[in-house]
């Protein structure tokens, strides 16, 4: 309570110092835990992608000759690539593949409210890899394969508008202009959940799941695979390249190929090219220089006031020193008293942080793959109020302060007693 007191006291001796100080400490946090809050939010686990940790992810394809180089395509795999070289791997527990959303037309039966969605086209094992909070119903499954009527899930703001309820299960509508039954209905999902968004999920036509020649395994689609742990990725990975060499071999002059793929979260977050993948060792290393330029800068520029604080209160300190403080105890005393102010700087920071992320959401959060999406951008409570977002802003600060605070503390208290005395 002490150094709390004493940190206040300095703040109203130096109301001018301590506020640009508290502010510097504010722009630095808000910028730091804006690149955190982003970070959670594209790559931790977080509703209804809650098993990024534990799956891999295929979202590109190479079929080329084996002889002639200038024969290649590039897409993305297929359910039959799926079906063929991953489902029967016993390291995983389900796997699904599934097409980007993209723009479809629905409506009523009679062809009125007519709505403008983004439909997803997947399977039965998409419900088993991601957690979709269900108000009504529940997911496709094969079963419903069966009958000339495909069934849909719908999420809550197209079932509103469409039927003016959310329990709509049972209910007909037309999905570009084919009959369509709904099965289920969830709750909307944000579109920064990069592979589990749409408005509206579809089963793909079972002949997708039938490999023939080698542009069978190619098809549209992106593969996530969850891993019964993150331990069995090197033994998926393994087993799927050898099966790919089992399909090879039957192939011909044919080849596929997936370029070192299965990725991890980060490198399919920004795997954006279908024929070339992410460096992830590169983006690591412009997140952490971007963090250490954030600390430096700001610090630096808070070490100057903080030393001019210290020459004010260098009368303070000999007399601290006459009493029997030693320098350590006074480096302490200082660290302690200046992290009050860099804690304070620090809520205002991350508060800041989070109406920056908030009113910039659709700028982090677009891509090439949801642009023109007319979903929300909306933000995970999750990725907000994470426990490892406060501990991070809490080491901030202390890192930030131990910059700011620790040279100038420890110059100020290399003065003899007299010298700090005389204010000299």
């Amino acid at each position: 309570m002490q150094t709390i007191r004493q940190a206040f006291t300095i703040l109203r001796q130096n109301p001018l110092l301590s506020t640009i100080s508290i502010l510097g400490t504010a722009f630095a946090i808000t910028m730091i835990m804006a690149i955190v809050i982003v970070w959670q939010t594209k790559y931790a686990d977080l509703e209804p992608e809650v098993n990024r940790s534990r799956c891999l992810y295929l979202s590109a394809m190479h079929v080329g000759s084996k002889t002639d180089e200038g024969m290649n395509s590039f897409n993305s795999p297929s359910p039959a690539f799926m079906k063929e070289c991953i489902q029967p791997l016993p390291e995983v527990e389900a796997c699904t593949a599934f097409t980007p959303a993209s723009a479809a037309l629905v409506s009523l039966t009679t062809g009125g409210n007519r709505l403008k969605v983004d439909a997803m086209e997947t399977d039965p094992g998409f419900w088993k890899v991601f957690s979709m909070q269900f108000l009504a119903g529940q997911g496709f499954t094969e079963e419903n394969r069966a009958g000339g009527v495909k069934a849909v899930v719908l999420c809550a703001s197209v079932a509103r508008n469409l039927f003016g309820t959310t329990d709509a299960v049972g209910q007909q509508l037309l999905l570009n202009r084919e009959q369509a039954r709904v099965v289920g209905v969830v709750k909307d999902v944000s579109v920064t959940a990069k592979d589990a968004y749409a408005q509206l999920w579809s089963m793909y036509p079972a002949d997708n799941l039938m490999a023939g020649n080698e542009w069978s395994y190619m098809g549209g689609s992106h593969i996530a695979v969850l891993a019964r742990t993150p331990d069995d990725f090197p033994i998926i990975s393994q087993g799927i390249a050898k099966r790919v060499e089992a399909v090879n071999a039957g192939l011909g002059d044919m080849q596929i190929d997936i370029m070192e793929q299965p990725d991890n979260i980060v490198a399919h977050v920004n795997h954006v090219w279908s024929n070339i993948g992410p460096d992830v060792t590169m983006l690591y290393l412009q997140y952490a220089l971007a963090l250490i330029v954030i600390l430096l800068v700001p610090s630096f520029n808070l070490c100057g006031l903080s030393n001019s604080r210290m020459q004010q209160r260098a009368s303070e300190l000999g007399v601290r020193k006459a009493f029997g403080g030693t320098r350590s105890v006074l480096v302490r005393q200082i660290l302690n008293e200046n992290l009050v102010l860099t804690l304070l700087g620090g809520v205002v920071g991350l508060l800041f942080s989070y109406l920056a992320v908030w009113g910039m959401r659709t700028w982090f959060f677009t891509n090439s793959q949801n642009v023109g999406a007319a979903g929300d951008f909306s933000l995970s409570m999750g990725a907000l109020f994470s426990p490892w977002v406060f501990l991070l802003a809490f080491v901030f600060c202390i890192v930030i302060n131990m910059l700011s605070a620790g040279l100038p503390a420890w110059m100020a208290t290399r003065h003899t007693i007299v010298d700090s005395l005389n204010d000299k």
